[in-house]
């Protein structure tokens, strides 16, 4: 049984969100599959394994005790709009990059740094370098460069400032 389906099941006045964060507070969502991480002011992010790879799937604001899913398991960043992402910034890049935004799809790397003043910076590479196409071997690396988009969400994950590519200050913070 899904999480979805889960949630749905759970009796009791609580609101969706707050049925999904007693959910993902019991013992089979803190492991295995997935794994929490504190991000700071009362925050924490999980991850989930997906097709092999860990994404951030739910914000937990243990202050309000809600939760809020801001990717599904189809690499889509449920919680951006077409009005979140600054399209000019985007309008030289590559067609399949731009693709990707389009859809709001995740599949690369997408990193949710830790809260400040309720906000969390957000890097959500719509493509990525050259190595992530070459094998163990060192055989089939392309030429590509690492395209990232960053932007700022709040505590339920909703965007605040708008998704914006930044040719000098693309890379990958760790």
């Amino acid at each position: 049984m899904n999480i979805y389906d889960k949630i749905q099941r759970m009796s009791g006045n609580e609101t969706y969100e707050q049925k999904m964060y007693q959910l993902l507070n019991t013992v089979h969502y803190t492991k295995g599959h997935y794994k929490h991480e504190d991000m700071g002011e009362e925050m924490t992010l999980v991850w989930q394994v997906i097709w092999s790879w860990w994404k951030p799937r739910f914000l937990l604001d243990h202050t309000t005790q809600c939760a809020y899913e801001i990717m599904n398991t189809n690499y889509e960043l449920v919680t951006v709009t077409d009005e979140d992402i600054d399209w000019d910034s985007l309008k030289n890049l590559p067609k399949n990059a731009i693709a990707r935004a389009i859809r709001h799809n995740a599949m690369f790397p997408t990193l949710i740094r830790p809260f400040h003043n309720g906000l969390a910076k957000v890097d959500w590479q719509i493509h990525p370098d050259g190595k992530y196409y070459m094998d163990e071997y060192g055989f089939g690396m392309t030429r590509d460069q690492e395209l990232t988009l960053f932007g700022s969400i709040d505590r339920t994950g909703n965007v605040v400032d708008k998704f914006v590519y930044k040719e000098s200050h693309n890379f990958l913070l760790l």
